[in-house]
């Protein structure tokens, strides 16, 4: 009869959390996208802008590519996932949507991380968080290569600081690109080092999964990190020139990268990222343009489709979480 009620008592409690951390997500895009100062202006806009003309095809098109980053995404995870444990590709993508829920309220998105393993039944899980940071270092480093890439056509066609300056910045952006290119591709290194470290210990067999994946698999890794990113820069070109934005679309993509590279850079809290987002991406567009209110719309438009509407499908799946793993 007590062991009984301790399970019921358990069973309530993780419902207990699984609400509270959809209340959270309620919480949090209400207070971003409701109370946000700008929110009736954006509104206002954006009425305007799917009533002209086929604009709203294009709105569509922008949606649709959401879906279609995060099923890249999932399968991304999936792969990386099939030797610790086989999941399918829906469950993968159930994952993705309820680790961005939990990622809105947290620093820097860590929460994805957790919201991501606890859909997993077997797996260990501190290896299947290990095997999700490589899985988004090769993002990272996508972003850092077409980021370096970018910030020199940027600085050699906006910047106006001294050369000797502009050369160190572009020496350091490529600097560390290339360095985080290598580590990736060195990544089974690591298991060496922590046994040289430590000596022994319960870590080493965590760092060992690093070692099960091939150059070939990293590659395969980078390629679909790639396909990610030309698919939500695009969506941004899209959206720039939607609200009223209308440059080269090389142009655009120096600009865009450059401003991903700086966001992927600065640490930001769920609360503050809207923001920060604005400011930089207003402060590289302003080369371009002077009509920054579009800049923000654009910002905040592809914040809504690619984070909000994905974190408000992950309440779902939230309550598919496994907090009790079972016996591996």
């Amino acid at each position: 009869m007590m062991l009984q009620s301790k399970k019921n008592n358990s069973k309530a409690l993780w419902i207990g959390l699984k609400l509270l951390i959809a209340l959270l997500a309620l919480w949090f895009i209400y207070k971003r996208v409701i109370e946000r100062e700008n929110t009736e202006d954006w509104w206002q806009e954006a009425k305007l802008v799917l009533t002209a003309g086929s604009n709203v095809y294009f709105f569509l098109f922008v949606i649709l590519c959401m879906f279609l980053n995060w099923t890249v995404e999932a399968v991304k995870w999936r792969s990386v996932l099939q030797r610790l444990e086989p999941i399918s590709l829906w469950r993968s993508l159930e994952a993705v949507f309820s680790g961005i829920t939990i990622s809105l309220f947290t620093p820097n998105r860590i929460g994805e991380y957790a919201g991501r393993v606890f859909h997993l039944e077997t797996a260990d899980r501190i290896e299947a968080t290990l095997v999700t940071v490589l899985e988004n270092f090769s993002q990272l480093i996508i972003t850092l290569i077409f980021g370096s890439i970018a910030t020199i056509f940027y600085l050699q066609l906006y910047s106006e600081i001294p050369l000797y300056l502009e050369n160190a910045l572009i020496t350091l952006a490529l600097m560390t690109a290339g360095a985080s290119l290598l580590f990736y591709f060195n990544v089974s290194l690591l298991e060496p080092i922590v046994r040289k470290i430590r000596r022994s210990g319960k870590w080493d067999k965590y760092f060992a999964v690093f070692s099960s994946y091939s150059n070939s698999q990293l590659l395969i890794l980078l390629a679909l990190s790639s396909l990610r990113y030309l698919i939500f820069s695009c969506q941004f070109y899209v959206l720039l020139s939607l609200f009223g934005v209308v440059i080269p679309y090389l142009t655009a993509m120096i600009l865009i990268s450059v401003t991903y590279l700086v966001m992927s850079i600065v640490p930001t809290f769920a609360l503050t990222e809207l923001g920060v987002r604005g400011a930089i991406a207003t402060y590289f567009f302003s080369n371009v343009t002077e009509n920054l209110p579009a800049v923000i719309n654009a910002s905040f438009s592809l914040w809504l489709i690619n984070l909000a509407i994905p974190a408000l499908l992950g309440i779902f799946f939230v309550f598919e979480f496994k907090f009790v793993r079972k016996t591996q």
